[in-house]
């Protein structure tokens, strides 16, 4: 029973392995004729400078002290072309040169240490379409503990760290850089200079597309950073101790959509950032950036521009602080459509260029559509912001279009307290509006005869003049100012108005006064009221604080 048990089940079994085995071979060749998987993708390596002969002890060690030939040297070194040539230099340039030609990129790790380089360090050109991404980075061990120094000035036009096509022409593709710099400090040729000394002709680090610089101070050199294309990233970076801490330079066409981070850009002997003519910062965003303790914070160069100078930026919580000679200055260029959030500024003598005049904290040629808000209009209060030296106005254009002024108390005050105009336009002017504390309004060019503080005022076409009798009144003169200058007006809100001698009680309808139009009294009449007196004013005093009722004439 049991033996005939085991003979049925082993036929079983037979006849299931016998029906198996054509499914299993079918199987295996399915699995033949199948590509194999794709390897699992890997990082690429890092390599230590040190491991490719790097020293790092500040001092010169020229190939000649390793190699007594320069056949001898370029086994190791294929990249050098002279034994008089740095062994740091060649060490890092010869560990990007591996990782680049390795087809997976990698990271240069660069110890603790000074190291003294003679030559341009040129990372890898990529392609914009290449899927490998074969990126080189450079990374230390932090900002103040590696040191790459470039004691001999290389020259006009040339660079301590560059991508590779930046030597192409402007429209080359291979520009996409992707590449990233962090934690160690470049050191340039004249880190001690000061404003008005010359500049070393060598620059910092050429960027093109996808650049991130993070944790890195570069210092010494005509330009800290050179922008070049768009979505490049700072990232509490120190650019400080240069001619220009970022520049926008000639030559060069940056697309836009930058970000600088936490970015300190102080210190620099002519400007934080500088833009050429034919070149322009757009749709960028700096976020928490120090400029200032140099003559500028931004300076657009001397030249018919080609491109707006700033166009669609944001700067947000950005100081403009110790300034000598401006913070935005561009006066034959275009600033279009930024916004500043919470910014503020001031003007310090000792970082001021002789010959040079404090004509206005910004000049241009044209200011439109921008939003200054959030303590931006922190314009100064002629003690430590130096109001008192500015020549002509805060702000000084040649057309004023649609700006927005709030928080512009500090603004209007530079004009009332008789330190400076809030604006001089010499030419369109409509449209800018302000808030202040009490009071709204706008900016407006001042009719024939001028108008005074405190003034009621009106319209005359696209001007205002001293309120005449039988017109209706648009609004209160903030400040001062002669035929063409420019006024704030409130229009709504608390303000400061003109008087007759005669006491007003708090409450009293105001309204023009019948032999001086441009004050007000309390007295009954024919004119509309214009407001409401909101204090006492006695008797012999010359203005009254009044709660403005312009919507009812």
């Amino acid at each position: 029973m049991s033996g005939a048990a085991g003979g049925s089940l082993g036929r079983r079994a037979l006849l299931a392995v016998a029906f198996a085995l054509p499914a299993a071979a079918q199987a295996a060749q399915d699995k033949s004729l199948r590509p194999p998987p794709d390897p699992p993708p890997r990082a690429g390596p890092a390599l230590s400078i040190r491991d490719r002969g790097a020293i790092g002890d500040g001092r010169s060690h020229p190939l000649s002290e390793r190699y007594k030939s320069l056949e001898a040297a370029r086994r190791i070194h294929p990249h050098v072309r002279s034994l008089d040539q740095e062994c740091d230099w060649a060490a890092l340039q010869g560990a990007v040169l591996e990782l680049s030609r390795g087809g997976r990129g990698g990271t240069v790790l660069v110890p603790p240490g000074q190291y003294r380089l003679d030559g341009e360090v040129v990372l890898p050109n990529l392609d914009r379409y290449d899927d490998a991404f074969n990126e080189v980075e450079i990374v230390g061990a932090g900002m103040r503990a590696s040191l790459l120094s470039w004691p001999e000035d290389l020259g006009p036009g040339r660079f301590a760290i560059r991508a590779g096509s930046r030597q192409g022409a402007p429209d080359d593709d291979r520009g996409y850089q992707r590449s990233r710099i962090a934690h160690l400090s470049l050191r340039g040729p004249k880190p001690g200079n000061r404003p008005g000394d010359a500049p070393p002709g060598m620059s910092g680090i050429a960027m093109t597309s996808r650049f991130l610089l993070e944790r890195i101070g570069v210092f010494g050199f005509r330009a800290g950073v050179d922008v070049w294309r768009d979505h490049s990233s700072l990232i509490s970076c120190q650019l400080t101790k240069n001619h220009i801490g970022a520049y926008w330079s000639a030559g060069t066409d940056s697309f836009g959509d930058h970000l600088f981070l936490d970015t300190d850009l102080a210190g620099n002997t002519l400007a934080s950032i500088a833009v050429a003519p034919e070149n322009g910062i757009d749709h960028s965003s700096f976020l928490s950036c120090h400029f200032g303790f140099s003559p500028y914070a931004i300076l657009a160069e001397d030249g018919a521009p080609r491109r707006t100078f700033l166009s669609n930026n944001k700067f947000l919580d950005c100081a403009f602080e110790a300034c000598g000679n401006g913070w935005i200055q561009g006066p034959m260029a275009e600033m279009y459509g930024n916004v500043l959030i919470g910014c503020s500024g001031s003007l310090l003598p000792a970082y001021r260029l002789p010959k040079r005049p404090v004509a206005g904290l910004i000049v241009v040629r044209s200011l439109e559509r921008n939003h200054f808000t959030g303590g931006s209009a922190s314009f100064g209060d002629g003690t430590n912001d130096r109001a008192a030296d500015i020549e002509i106005a805060a702000m000084v254009a040649s057309s004023a279009i649609g700006n927005r002024f709030e928080d512009a108390e500090r603004l209007i005050r530079l004009g009332r307290d008789g330190l400076a105009p809030a604006l001089s336009v010499s030419g369109a002017c409509r449209a800018n509006r302000f808030e202040a504390v009490d009071c709204a309004g706008e900016f407006r060019r001042v009719g024939s005869g001028g108008v005074d503080v405190g003034n009621l005022v009106q319209r005359d076409y696209d001007r205002v003049r001293r309120l005449e009798p039988d017109h209706p009144a648009d609004g209160v003169a903030l400040t001062s100012a002669p035929a063409g200058g420019i006024v704030p007006v409130a229009t709504s809100g608390t303000a400061p108005v003109g008087k007759t001698r005669a006491a007003i009680r708090m409450g009293s309808l105001l309204r023009p006064a019948s032999g001086v139009s441009q004050r007000v009294d309390s007295t009954a009449g024919p004119t509309t009221p214009v407001g409401v007196a909101v204090t006492d004013a006695p008797a012999g005093s010359d203005s009254v604080l009044m709660d403005l009722r312009l919507t009812s004439r």
